[in-house]
């Protein structure tokens, strides 16, 4: 059997027990295999990151024949998500966008720190793995890292960092793939439509802004190439996360 799990968005100690729960019950279930589709963290924390891999190796699922675990785009990120605390307000105003080469360090820190648990759990995209049962794990990488995180349009601002990608490069491996058993496609991003965050400001800045836009989908076009690789390979099945929703097509 296996089990999914994605945008978890841990951010402390309560968050850590909840999710030990969560892992209570897959365990429970005598689950095959687990698979994390990213955003595990709300934002880059290292020491985190470490306590939500003792909870899996507490219930005997830090193995790569139990888990794959893939990164979001939280899981790299200085900000965080929807703020608890005044605190959280003022991170994810001021620190919403960090430099491409800052995240490409994290991506290499967030897949070293998971490597020195257990090897074959996670590793940088693209990567394919087969469990015992035969069924065959891919994995490629929809997280961009961009260098304009920001679109102004008259009195409209839009946020790009939440909008997925495809890589060229990733989609000609999976069309690629060849091998026996079925194959499940594991990315981060929603490879359909859906509605984008929006925010309309209520102080002194809706004076200079009328709305501020989050774009939450990969564009229409790279999805498509997306589903024609992913046909290509014979998927079976596609999980992701990343719009906190539900959806099967």
């Amino acid at each position: 059997m296996l089990f999914h799990l994605s945008d978890l968005h841990l951010r402390d100690a309560q968050d850590l027990a909840i999710f030990g729960r969560q892992l209570d019950s897959i365990a429970a279930r005598s689950a095959e295999h687990l698979a994390i589709t990213g955003d595990l963290l709300d934002r880059w924390d290292e020491e985190l990151l470490e306590g939500a891999l003792d909870a899996l190796e507490a219930r005997g699922l830090l193995d790569p024949q139990r888990l794959t675990i893939l990164h979001g785009n939280h899981d790299l990120a200085s900000s965080g998500g929807h703020p608890r605390r005044s605190a959280d307000l003022w991170r994810l105003a001021l620190r919403f966008w960090d430099p491409p080469p800052l995240i490409r360090l994290r991506r290499r820190r967030f897949y070293a720190a998971i490597g020195r648990r257990a090897e074959g759990i996670a590793s940088p995209a693209p990567f394919v793995k087969t469990l015992p049962s035969g069924l065959r794990l891919a994995v490629i990488d929809t997280v961009p890292i961009p260098w304009r995180p920001l679109r102004v349009k008259g009195d409209i601002l839009t946020v790009n960092h939440a909008i997925g990608c495809v890589r060229p490069a990733e989609l000609a491996w999976l069309k690629e793939l060849s091998g026996d058993g079925p194959l499940v496609l594991l990315v981060h991003h929603y490879p359909l439509d859906a509605p984008e965050f929006r925010w309309t400001p209520r102080s002194r800045l809706r004076y200079f802004l009328s709305e501020v836009r989050v774009p939450m989908i990969i564009p229409a076009e790279a999805r498509e190439q997306l589903w024609a690789a992913a046909a290509v390979a014979g998927t079976r099945l596609v999980l992701c996360g990343h719009v906190h929703r539900a959806r099967l097509e």
